[in-house]
């Protein structure tokens, strides 16, 4: 007597390979969200620093930046300090959605910044754009702790760029 059908064994096998296969592709998917949304984050980024670049030279007048661990804000300088820009919609401080990071490099050393986001009582800039330009080589680069991709913001002769390095674990 021939016996058809799968035996609840080969059933239960069947249902643990597609939870797998079903869970692999789910965190694929999540991994494609935070990359997406990094390089989202890495391209704002550059765009405001160009932009920083291009207001400093209009308005012959420092724009300074303060980077966080969780964001940054930009900085417009008042007497002989720096104050946060609040009027301004574009260079109003950004706070990156978690578990996002940044990370900071100044001609190729790391820069300590602080990991609290948002406006601080004496802001502490790492970054200075004056009518002239930049002076010094600048990487932000933007982490997810999910994630083995990181992109870099950096700046160059041809502007700031945007590029994304695998880190294999």
């Amino acid at each position: 007597m021939k016996n058809q059908g799968f035996t609840l064994v080969e059933l239960l096998i069947a249902m643990v390979l597609i939870g797998l296969m079903t869970g692999m592709a789910m965190l694929s998917m999540g991994n494609a969200d935070q990359s997406k949304q990094q390089q989202l984050e890495a391209k704002r980024l550059s765009m405001i620093l160009a932009l920083a670049e291009q207001e400093a030279m209009v308005r012959s007048d420092a724009i300074a930046v303060e980077f966080f661990s969780q964001g940054y804000q930009f900085l417009s300088l008042q007497g002989n300090h720096w104050q946060p820009i609040v009027d301004d919609e574009i260079f109003k401080a950004h706070e990156l959605q978690r578990p996002l990071q940044l990370t900071l490099q100044q001609d190729e050393q790391s820069v300590y910044i602080n990991q609290k986001s948002g406006m601080t009582q004496n802001p502490q800039p790492q970054l200075v754009i004056t009518p002239d330009g930049i002076s010094e080589n600048i990487k932000v680069s933007i982490s997810h702790d999910k994630s083995d991709v990181w992109y870099g913001v950096k700046n160059s002769e041809e502007g700031w760029t945007v590029s994304s390095v695998d880190v294999l674990p």
